[in-house]
C-alpha cells in the first residue's frame, strides 16, 4: 500500500541516515505511525519508541510500541527501499513525500526477514522444528533476544520431545545468507549443532558448558574463575584453515573512523576523541605485517564456553560464529582483553578483581602477538563498544577507559 503526503512536518528532511534518525525518533513520528494506522483502519491511542537501528550509509530503522483502537502491536518504521511484492508480502504502507519514502510494518512481519513470522508464533516454529528431524517437539516458552529489522533476529526456545527438554537458539537472517551460517557452524568443531529450517531460520543447539562469563562472575565476591590466554588461544587454533576461504570482513580498529563518528554524534567527549585517534589512529593504519589466520571475528567472553563455571579449565564451545573469517590473530584476542575490561561496569561486585584477570589476558597474549599493536586494537575495540552502548554514563566510562589503555595507564 502506497500513501503519498503533500505536506507532512515530520517528512519535510534531508534522508540521509542521520537525518532518518532525527525523524524517526522525534515526537512528530506519532504523526507518520497514525498515518499508516489509518490505511488499516486503526486509530492511533499510544506509542513508545522502543529501539533505533541506524546503519552509516543504509537505512534506518526504528520500532515502536504502540496501541490502537485498544489493541497492543509492534511497528517498524525504516527508510528501506521496498519492491511492490515485498510490500504486498508484509502489508507494509509507503509513506513518501518530495524528501523520501518510508515504509511502517507490523511485526512479526518483515520484509527481508522472510521466515520471521514463522520463527515468532509456537505453532508455526514446532511444525518446522519437526521438519528439521525433531520428534513430536513442543515449545514450552519463546523469547525474542534479538530484533534488528530486515537483518537478523534471535529467539530462545524450550522445547520438549517426549521426557527430553532442549534449549535451541532460533536465528533468523536474510534466506540468501542462512547458507553461510550453517557453512560456518560445520567448520567449526567446537560450534554447537546447527540445522536448517528454511526461508532463513537456523536452529542453533544450545552450547555445551557455561558461558566464560559465569565462571568470571562470584556473586560472594570471591576470586573469578582462572580462564588462561593459552586456552583461549587455543580454542581459536581449532578454527581450520577452510576459515580463510570464507570472505573477509573489516575488523572493529579498521573501522575505528567510523565508530569516532558515531561516538561524537552521541555526544561524547569530541577532546578524548581527538586525544584517542592521534594516539592510536596512526598505528591502525600502518600497521606492523601479520598473517592472516582464522579468526572468529566476535571473541567476547559471552561468546565463549568453558566446562565448569566453578573451576573453568578448557574451552568446550565457541558460540556467535557468524562472523567467522580470515583476520589477525590479534584482532580477536583484543576484542577478548576489551569485553572483559568492562565487565566491572556492569556489577562492580560480581566482576570484583576483573581489572587484575584483564591485564593477565593481556599480557599472555602479548607474548604472541606485537604488544603496542595489540594496545591500539583493545582501544579501538573499547572506543566501538562505547559508541553503541545505552547508557550515557557507562558510555563516558568505556571511553575512558580506553584512553587509560591507549596512554598505558592500564594494561601494564
Amino acid at each position: 500500500m502506497s500513501v503519498t503526503l503533500e505536506s507532512v512536518p515530520w517528512f519535510d528532511v534531508d534522508m540521509t541516515t542521520n537525518a532518518a534518525a532525527d525523524v524517526l525518533t522525534s515526537d512528530d513520528a506519532g504523526d507518520m505511525l497514525a498515518t499508516a494506522l489509518a490505511t488499516t483502519h486503526l486509530e492511533l491511542e499510544d506509542w513508545r519508541l522502543d529501539a533505533v537501528h541506524a546503519r552509516p550509509g543504509a537505512e534506518t530503522s526504528a520500532c515502536y510500541d504502540v496501541t490502537a483502537s485498544g489493541e497492543r502491536i509492534y511497528l517498524v518504521a525504516s527508510t528501506v527501499e521496498l519492491s511492490d511484492e515485498q510490500r504486498a508480502a508484509t502489508k507494509a504502507v509507503r509513506l513518501q513525500s518530495e524528501t523520501g519514502t518510508v515504509h511502517v510494518w507490523r511485526h512479526p512481519a518483515d520484509p527481508l526477514l522472510t521466515g520471521l513470522a514463522d520463527a515468532c508464533v509456537p505453532q508455526a516454529l514446532q511444525a518446522r522444528l519437526a521438519r528439521a528431524g525433531a520428534d513430536h517437539p513442543k515449545i514450552d516458552r519463546l523469547e525474542m533476544l534479538v530484533l534488528r529489522p530486515l537483518r537478523r533476529a534471535v529467539l530462545r526456545a524450550e522445547v520438549a520431545e517426549d521426557e527430553r527438554h532442549d534449549v535451541w537458539f532460533v536465528k533468523v537472517v536474510r534466506p540468501d545468507r542462512a547458507g553461510e551460517l550453517l557453512h560456518r557452524h560445520r567448520l567449526s568443531s567446537l560450534a554447537p549443532r546447527a540445522l536448517d529450517a528454511g526461508d532463513g531460520i537456523v536452529l542453533v543447539a544450545q552450547a555445551d558448558g557455561a558461558a566464560m562469563t559465569e565462571a568470571l562472575h562470584r556473586r560472594d565476591g570471591s576470586e573469578p574463575g582462572h580462564v588462561t590466554g593459552a586456552s583461549l588461544i587455543t580454542a581459536l587454533d581449532t578454527l581450520p584453515p577452510a576459515v580463510c576461504e570464507l570472505p573477509r570482513r573489516n575488523s572493529i580498529p579498521e573501522r575505528l573512523e567510523m565508530y569516532i563518528d558515531l561516538a561524537r554524534n552521541r555526544g561524547l567527549d569530541g577532546d578524548r576523541l581527538d586525544r584517542l585517534v592521534a594516539s592510536i589512529g596512526p598505528g591502525l593504519k600502518a600497521p606492523p605485517e601479520a598473517a592472516t589466520v582464522p579468526t572468529h571475528g566476535d571473541f567476547h567472553a559471552a561468546n565463549v564456553r568453558v566446562n565448569d563455571a566453578s573451576q573453568p579449565e578448557r574451552i568446550v564451545g565457541l558460540i556467535d560464529i557468524d562472523t567467522l573469517g580470515p583476520g589477525r590473530r590479534a584482532d580477536d584476542l583484543a576484542c577478548m582483553v576489551a569485553h572483559v575490561l568492562v565487565l566491572p561496569t556492569l556489577d562492580p561486585n560480581g566482576y570484583r578483581g576483573i581489572e587484575e584477570h584483564a591485564a593477565r589476558l593481556f599480557s599472555e597474549f602479548a607474548e604472541t602477538v606485537e604488544t603496542e599493536d595489540l594496545r591500539r586494537r583493545v582501544a579501538a575495540n573499547l572506543v566501538a563498544l562505547a559508541s553503541g552502548v545505552d547508557d550515557d554514563a557507562r558510555a563516558s566510562d568505556w571511553l575512558s577507559l580506553a584512553l587509560d589503555v591507549a596512554d598505558e595507564r592500564t594494561l601494564i
